[in-house]
């Protein structure tokens, strides 16, 4: 232990002797938080390390020849040294009377450090470890609405043309499946397409809406989908789906392709579903599934998870969860579906699922 201690009075020191030697401090961290076991200290230093490369007034010393990949490992270890031990407290840094989850913070150091390098695996496995179940429940709304409001012009481009998604057809094609075929599905009175984003979905289901309304948080999307598609939609609504759902109830149809990826937690969406639908009502919606190998390392970290917050912001959701709180919520499954490589996440496929829900009475199900 007296090496130890030695070894970082010595990285310390070289750190005194040049403020921009980020190396100095990154060992330091590794010493404090590896072998003396005071992940509190090592954060700090991992922190100064980390600002030192990111900062773009004085070169460092000795900079990294791959400085995304020395940014990832500093994240990962500051991820570490956040989720040290379940009985430590985090505050936020430019807030000290502000506590904040631990592991809320962990997870947001695993997901940086994975966004700098998706090879790093080890972020890859304590990411799924610490945000398994647990603390994001759901995206706010200023994010949802900021991340839209700035995609807005080039979002469908974007995400048919160059991510390849499909989703949106496939969830119409399912929908026909559920009710024996094209020909069968009937006319539904009042269909709100929750998310709308520029209408891709809402058009694919106009045939069979008597009034179709889009519900979006993002001003600018819905502006775009106007223009895209005038006169698809009877109305517009900006705001909340959730309060949508209860604003409009009695409602007989429900579409959502990819927007419940912002929520987490299923279950207030899922009760305000139950509450906005008519008897016999139907919700149609996509979420995303995690990727084959992180699904693994779900199983491997917590076999009974339920959603995920990935590294590309959107929750994954597991199957057998989505299915048991449409049970507590009076909605039973009609139809479902895999989705694989309905878009793509940089080179990589997603997958998904697709749930075709009727709401019923209690008794029914």
């Amino acid at each position: 232990m007296e090496s130890y201690r030695k070894a970082a009075d010595s990285y310390a020191f070289a750190a005194s002797l040049d403020s921009y030697h980020w190396a100095a401090l990154a060992n330091l961290g590794a010493v404090l938080q590896d072998q003396l076991k005071e992940p509190a200290e090592a954060l700090l230093v991992y922190n100064q390390a980390y600002g030192i490369l990111t900062q773009t007034e004085v070169e460092p010393t000795d900079p990294p020849v791959a400085p995304k990949l020395v940014l990832s490992q500093l994240q990962h270890r500051i991820g570490l040294a956040i989720s040290y031990s379940e009985n430590q407290k985090c505050v936020m840094q430019d807030d000290s009377s502000k506590e904040v989850p631990c592991t809320e913070m962990a997870a947001s150091a695993f997901n940086t450090a994975i966004e700098l390098d998706p090879t790093n695996e080890a972020a890859k496995h304590m990411l799924a470890s610490v945000t398994a179940d647990a603390t994001f429940t759901r995206a706010s709304n200023t994010y949802v609405t900021q991340l839209f409001e700035d995609y807005a012009e080039n979002f469908e481009h974007s995400l048919v043309e160059e991510l390849g998604y499909t989703g949106f057809q496939k969830l119409r094609k399912a929908f026909d499946l559920a009710f024996g075929g094209e020909g069968k599905v009937p006319h539904f009175d009042l269909v709100i397409d929750a998310g709308c984003g520029t209408g891709l979905v809402g058009e694919q289901f106009r045939n069979i809406s008597d009034t179709l309304v889009g519900v979006d948080l993002s001003p600018a999307i819905i502006e775009e989908a106007i223009k895209a598609r005038p006169g698809l939609y009877d109305e517009t609504k900006v705001g909340d789906v959730t309060e949508v759902f209860r604003e409009k109830k009695p409602v007989s149809l429900i579409i959502a392709g990819d927007s419940y990826i912002y929520f987490g937690d299923l279950v207030p969406l899922f009760q305000s579903m139950e509450e906005g639908l008519m008897d016999g009502g139907v919700a149609a919606f996509t979420l995303e599934n995690a990727s084959d190998e992180f699904e693994t390392k779900l199983q491997e970290t917590n076999p009974a998870w339920r959603w995920q917050l990935q590294a590309s912001g959107r929750f994954a959701h597991n199957k057998k969860y989505v299915e048991e709180v449409g049970r507590q919520c009076s909605m039973e499954v009609l139809h479902y579906e895999e989705m694989r490589g309905f878009r793509k996440e940089g080179a990589n496929d997603v997958n998904g699922h697709i749930f075709i829900m009727q709401k019923v009475l209690s008794q029914e199900l």
